[in-house]
């Protein structure tokens, strides 16, 4: 059976930048690397908030993304 080990985690927020020609929502990605990866939902979501707290633009959509190394 194969395992899997933590190695890192990324923080994408969403910014809703205005509307194109044909009026559909245009986003904006900002990324962040290095987050901990035992950093739980709701501390990166209160970090989400943070940052949009003193962007430009509202925030949108919240990712995280994992990533993990397998082994057998």
């Amino acid at each position: 059976m194969a395992n899997q080990i933590p190695v890192s985690s990324t923080l994408r927020i969403d910014f809703e930048t205005g509307l194109n020609e044909k009026g559909a929502l245009v986003f904006r990605r900002k990324s962040f690397s290095n987050i901990k990866v035992d950093a739980t939902a709701d501390q990166l979501f209160s970090t989400a908030v943070a940052i949009a707290s003193v962007q430009n633009y509202p925030m949108g959509e919240v990712t995280r993304v994992d990533t993990y190394s397998l082994f057998g």
